[in-house]
């Protein structure tokens, strides 16, 4: 939708809100296993001593807790893999729905897991929720975007990762021993997705479906047009059904496979732009100063329990920095916000490095608070331009790819998270927490040159005119130029070459 000018209704907002809540605030399960670790592993052991007579070892004991950590994670890939099979079958918002569902289901596991002495129970309802991460973090960006005008398509696109921060946070928070996280109410603190779920099974079902989903996949003209004027109201709802029309008219053909996705040479650069900045986030080293900043706090010398505050606080900056984005993309860019959080990431992973390499061979006590430091700039600079990998694939792709080139960038953003949340701890170890950073800043640099050259600015663009330059890139030799230096006259000339030879975007010649 590119009709400018356009008021949303309050219908909108609300189908959002609950989207947002019920699906992004998901991300909750991944930091609350972090302050609880003590407790639940003396549990793990006391079970299985009631049940065999004797204790469990220490091995063992860690292999518990490693599936208890990893089932999310495992579960999130699973997740991922059902992008495009459930939001193409049953709809942006129904599957969300059926999210909803199993996500209560998965808190229940965890509700009754200590009462029922079931560690394995735990883990079963950690993979539930782990996968409700993996499918939200497709399909809610997917729908927010597709049910936004373009004006304030990328405000809307930050916000699953605004709602991503807040749970991270509040994961943090809950699960200290003061709060949920004490022996007699941690059950509680891991079933808590549960309540937010109740919105995506209450309330989504009176929410509006995606219009462009109704119409380019459904062919139902007349269910998305009543999508739109629940969304802008009936009087602005024909000039953007309209719009629609002629966006779906650029647009016929039908889903494309996987298969197409790989082979296909028009699509080979939108695909490569998607995997690559969801790959160069992980190499920030997000998962791994998210998974361990408590240890990271030690080594500067603070003491355990100043170290779990230490970990909320920059919790709390994190979230802060993320509110910015809706604020900043649209008036910024996508390509300016992005390239900046890698360069700053960068900076503030070499100046840890540092201060970490001071501390550790120079006996210097000053230099922890450089690390502090350091961590605190990271979680600033990572904020700000954290929702854009989530969000660009939506625009890089027209309707009938969009699904699953977005199946496939989540699943390699979790794939790379899962490795290197695996990897860190054991090549740390190996290696020393000084060095153990360097694989992030060779990735983190190599990703930046690629990215300068390649990224796009899709700010207040159709996907439609980010498409054919991506052909016109394909096709020139432009493509070894950043991706703004190609002037629009060019641009214009080649899409019009191009629209001469072949057939749209979208088809892929037999």
């Amino acid at each position: 939708m590119i009709v400018k000018n356009v008021r949303l209704g309050v219908r909108y907002y609300i189908t959002i809100l609950t989207a947002i809540l019920g699906g992004s605030a998901q991300f909750y399960s991944y930091g609350i296993v972090n302050p609880c670790q003590e407790l639940i592993t003396q549990w793990i052991n006391l079970t299985y001593m009631e049940r065999s007579g004797t204790f469990v070892s220490e091995t063992n004991l860690n292999l518990i807790w490693a599936l208890v950590v990893g089932s999310v994670s495992l579960g999130a890939l699973a997740g991922a893999l059902l992008v495009r099979v459930l939001s193409e079958r049953c709809g942006r918002r129904n599957a969300l729905i059926i999210n909803g569902i199993f996500n209560i289901i998965g808190a229940f596991c965890e509700l009754i897991a200590r009462s029922a002495s079931s560690p394995e129970l735990l883990i079963i309802g950690r993979f539930i929720l782990g996968a409700n991460m993996g499918l939200t973090s497709g399909v809610v960006p997917m729908y927010l975007m597709e049910l936004t005008p373009a004006k304030y398509r990328g405000a809307a696109g930050t916000l699953h990762m605004v709602a991503v921060s807040f749970s991270d946070w509040f994961s943090l928070l809950i699960g200290l021993p003061e709060v949920l996280g004490g022996s007699n109410w941690w059950p509680i603190a891991f079933a808590l997705p549960g309540i937010p779920a109740l919105a995506l099974c209450f309330i989504l079902p009176f929410c509006p479906e995606s219009p462009k989903y109704l119409l380019m996949t459904r062919g139902n003209r007349e269910a998305a047009y009543d999508s739109i004027v629940a969304l802008v109201g009936e009087k602005q709802a024909k000039p953007v059904f309209n719009e629609l029309i002629r966006e779906s008219a650029r647009d016929k053909s039908r889903s494309g496979s996987f298969w197409e996705l790989f082979t296909s040479k028009k699509l080979r650069l939108p695909l490569l732009v998607s995997l690559l900045v969801m790959v160069a986030q992980q190499f920030t080293g997000c998962t791994a100063v998210f998974a361990y900043s408590t240890d990271m706090f030690i080594n500067a010398k603070l003491d355990p329990q100043t170290a779990r505050y230490a970990t909320l606080a920059i919790g709390v900056v994190y979230f802060l920095f993320a509110c910015s984005a809706p604020l900043l993309i649209d008036r910024v860019g996508r390509r300016p916000l992005s390239l900046f959080q890698l360069i700053a990431c960068l900076i503030a992973l070499s100046l840890l490095t540092l201060f970490t390499g001071i501390q550790q061979y120079g006996q210097a006590t000053w230099a922890s608070y450089g690390t502090i430091g350091a961590l605190v700039l990271y979680m600033c600079v990572y904020g700000v331009g954290s929702p854009i990998p989530w969000m660009i694939t939506g625009e890089l792709f027209n309707q009938h790819f969009r699904s699953t080139a977005v199946t496939v960038s989540v699943f390699v953003a979790y794939l790379m998270a899962t490795i290197i949340s695996s990897a860190y701890l054991p090549f740390q170890q190996m290696v020393g927490v000084t060095f153990s950073y360097m694989p992030f800043i060779v990735v983190s640099s190599i990703s930046i040159v690629v990215l300068y050259f390649i990224l796009p600015e899709t700010k207040n663009r159709d996907v439609n005119d980010i498409v054919n330059e991506a052909r016109a890139r394909n096709h020139s030799l432009s493509v070894g130029m950043p991706w703004n230096a190609v002037s629009q006259e060019g641009r214009t000339e080649m899409k019009k070459l191009l629209d001469d030879i072949s057939e749209g975007y979208s088809s892929i010649s037999n």
